[in-house]
């Protein structure tokens, strides 16, 4: 008698977004934090996940270019999800266009505001291959 094959749970987003704001005491500036992590949890390492930040403050375009994950550098297993951050100085309380692009596969665009009170997202796609979180 063969047994079941046990399969996990097939996951709503593969990555999620969380944007936030902070102060540097070093520059005595303000700037926006983006953390991307992975939905999916690791057993043998903290992966990096490879992105290609695409500034443009100008045209008020933020772009993120995932290009997949690479293993970390020290050899000691441990568990998590993969994560990059970024730090945003030098941005102006006004609505981006935020573009993050799967290599290849997939994009998504949003919009978010920034206000002196806080980050609000004002437009997301119906279909998105992740969540963002203000």
């Amino acid at each position: 008698m063969r047994t079941k094959q046990v399969r996990p749970e097939k996951l709503k987003y593969e990555y999620e977004l969380h944007v936030s704001k902070g102060y540097d005491r070093i520059k005595e500036s303000d700037f926006l934090q983006f953390t991307l992590i992975t939905t999916k949890i690791f057993r043998s390492f903290i992966y990096q996940i490879n992105v290609t930040p695409k500034i443009d403050l100008d045209n008020k375009m933020i772009e993120f270019v995932i290009e997949g994950l690479s293993a970390p550098v020290i050899s000691i297993a441990k568990s998590g999800n993969a994560l990059y951050e970024y730090k945003l100085y030098g941005y102006k309380n006004t609505e981006y266009d935020l573009k993050l692009v799967k290599l290849d596969v997939d994009k998504n665009m949003f919009k978010m505001k920034i206000t002196k009170a806080g980050i609000k997202l004002t437009k997301e796609p119906a279909k998105k291959f992740l969540k963002v979180e203000v």
